[in-house]
């Protein structure tokens, strides 16, 4: 035998071995995992023969596909035809969860967002001038596959026990930066290094065994080698969160200072302001619903801008230039962005609560991800008040306190009283004051990050 066949035959062999272990882990996975039904029950007694004979065909031909489909993540099977209740309830909850998965890239870029826009505003804070923001991030495919494989097997591929919400905290978890000024010539650089995806700390932190890692590399293999996430991403579009605000608002853009606003229209405040004010406020030193109403209503008064991922700080030359490079999308509104908000306090939706959450009193200064203020988007500030016991409801039952959350699908705002509510509605309209009545708010919730004196 040549050199040349020599090594081919090596390749296969080496090929048919990783062939063999693959498949092996795969089998073992399911039976650590506790499956249920034929599949596992097969599992356990084929395992055996498996190891000893080490029969390739039977893997390939057998157990590989039985397993495929055991080993595969439960959000995969949607019951699409099903009309049992059991199985409708199934399916929504894959379909939320598989929303959940999709879209964890985006989430991850608004998460980044926010620490960007904290850290650039910090060295403003202290008098710095940011003149250029570079980031560094990676999110791949292969990043997504192990979330998906890791946070499957943390619940033991229970469906009922999976939120959309601990999927984006599996994330959190792992957001690890490094910030440092460089300078480039005359020029001030932020630079801010976001860390890849470190699977194996990730694992250790959720304390698994080392059955449980082979079990979710076995479910890595599977999902990243048979293009499952390509094959289904078009499924749960649908299903992804918005955290754009209320793009769907097609009311008028602006009425005059004082003007009714009935109707659901958008009514602008004054002139601009960068000032924070806060000799009003009940109670300083605490959270409180009375001076997050008073914040709000100071920020539409001063003719707070809406840019999507700040949360009040004053919007840099470097800071659109940032989230231009980052959204291309925001590039259609640069011109008005520029014209309109540049130079001034800018929020987004949900970023008005959070800005008085982060608001030092004694420095004025939006210091972000203090005071116990979590950074949520919309739909999660929502769903922490179930989480956390904290009273809300349909809008049929809400009560006439001031400082209450109000929420729709992936927008939120502040109610003030008499009706009304302040809300960052969009890149056209900025901080705005609206009738409740007629803009189709889904709910209410005491913020449970607030103290209410009803």
């Amino acid at each position: 035998m040549n050199d040349q066949n020599r090594r081919s035959a090596a390749e296969v062999m080496a090929n048919a071995a990783r062939v063999v272990k693959a498949a092996v882990n795969i089998v073992r996975a399911a039976i650590v995992g506790g499956l249920h039904g034929a599949a596992a029950a097969a599992a356990k007694e084929l395992l055996p023969t498996i190891i000893k004979l080490a029969v390739g065909v039977l893997i390939a031909i057998i157990v590989i596909p039985m397993f495929v489909i055991s080993a595969m993540p439960n959000m995969f099977f949607g019951y699409e035809t099903s009309e049992k209740d059991p199985q409708i309830t199934m399916r929504e909850q894959a379909l939320s969860i598989g929303g959940a998965y999709l879209s964890l890239e985006d989430f991850e870029k608004t998460q980044q967002d926010a620490i960007i826009t904290g850290e650039a505003a910090a060295y403003e804070n202290q008098g710095v001038t940011i003149d250029e923001i570079r980031v560094s991030s990676k999110f791949d495919e292969e990043d997504l596959c192990w979330y998906i494989a890791i946070n499957s097997v943390a619940h033991k591929q229970d469906l009922s026990e999976m939120k959309p919400e601990e999927v984006q905290s599996l994330l959190i978890s792992n957001l690890r930066h490094t910030t440092r000024l460089e300078s480039s010539g005359n020029q001030t650089v932020l630079r801010i290094i976001f860390q890849p995806l470190d699977k194996d700390k990730l694992m250790d932190d959720l304390e698994f065994d080392e059955d449980a890692k082979t079990w979710a590399g076995a479910l890595f293999e599977t999902i990243y080698e048979s293009d499952a996430l390509g094959k289904y991403k078009d499924k749960f579009e649908a299903y992804k969160p918005s955290y754009a605000g209320d793009t769907g608002y097609t009311g008028p853009a602006e009425s005059s200072p004082g003007g009714s606003g009935g109707g659901g229209g958008a009514e602008s405040g004054g002139s601009a302001d960068n000032t924070i004010d806060i000799s009003g406020f009940t109670n300083p030193r605490t959270k409180n619903n009375h001076d997050l109403a008073a914040y709000a209503i100071q920020a539409w008064e001063h003719g707070w801008g809406y840019v999507w991922g700040t949360f009040g700080t004053v919007l840099t030359e470097s800071m659109l230039q940032y989230k231009l490079e980052q959204y291309p999308d925001i590039g259609a509104s640069e011109a008005f962005i520029r014209e309109h908000w540049l130079g001034r306090r800018t929020t987004d939706c949900v970023g008005l609560l959070k800005g008085y959450g982060w608001l030092n009193p004694d420095t004025l200064t939006i210091d972000y991800n203090t005071n116990g203020m979590p950074d949520y988007n919309a739909d999660r500030m929502y769903a922490s008040a179930k989480e956390n016991g904290t009273e809300y409801g349909g809008m049929d039952t809400m009560p006439d306190i001031v400082g209450l959350g109000l929420w729709k699908q992936g927008h939120w705002g502040v109610y003030v009283g008499s009706g009304y509510a302040i809300e960052a509605m969009g890149t056209q309209y900025g901080v705005v004051r609206t009738k409740v009545e007629g803009r189709s708010w889904q709910g209410w919730c005491k913020i449970p990050y607030i103290q209410y004196d009803d």
